[in-house]
């Protein structure tokens, strides 16, 4: 409809807990011209100065520091990351080179595990993508990156996210390495 609107974003929310408005899960697609969303945008340029410095892919070192440590499956071309460094409980990231069947393989197998293994009832899941269309800025090398978090017991009237997160830093108890053995096993 709106071909100056090159950069899509994807995003569900599952149940209230993860921000959604009304009581079922519900998935949104958004697009932007001029500029991506400011933190997929951020992250676009964090990853032009990693390459700049250190002469590498920042996704495939993100990868690789993952694996290092035993916290990636690959599901086909996809890397399936249980994030070192979450936003939010459970936080799995997953890195593929395009929307491939593998990548949207590997979000079925991830909701899946984290519903039946970690009891995870509501959540948000985010694909963060390069531009549809040719833009003049750099893209090279970033690939397509879902990201999928835990929000919490729906019928915990608690929230879980303060002002620590809102202006300082993530807070987050769970442990990858548990994440990781439900994925895997």
């Amino acid at each position: 409809v709106d071909p100056a609107a090159r950069y899509l974003f994807f995003l569900w929310n599952c149940l209230w807990k993860s921000g959604a408005s009304i009581l079922h899960g519900h998935a949104q697609m958004t697009s932007t011209r001029a500029m991506h969303y400011a933190k997929i945008e951020a992250l676009r340029r964090q990853a032009l100065t990693y390459r700049a410095t250190y002469g590498t892919n920042y996704f495939d070192d993100l990868a690789l520091a993952h694996r290092s440590v035993g916290l990636v499956t690959d599901i086909g071309d996809t890397a399936v990351l249980c994030n070192l460094t979450p936003v939010k409980e459970k936080e799995v990231l997953l890195v593929a080179c395009s929307l491939t069947s593998d990548l949207r393989r590997a979000i079925a197998h991830v909701l899946d595990r984290i519903v039946h293994r970690l009891g995870v009832t509501s959540f948000n899941l985010a694909i963060y993508m390069p531009p549809l269309a040719a833009v003049p800025e750099d893209w090279g090398g970033f690939p397509h990156v879902v990201r999928i978090v835990d929000r919490g017991d729906p019928m915990n009237q608690t929230a879980d996210v303060g002002a620590m997160e809102m202006y300082a830093s993530s807070v987050v108890s769970s442990d990858p390495f548990y994440v990781a053995d439900a994925l895997t096993t």
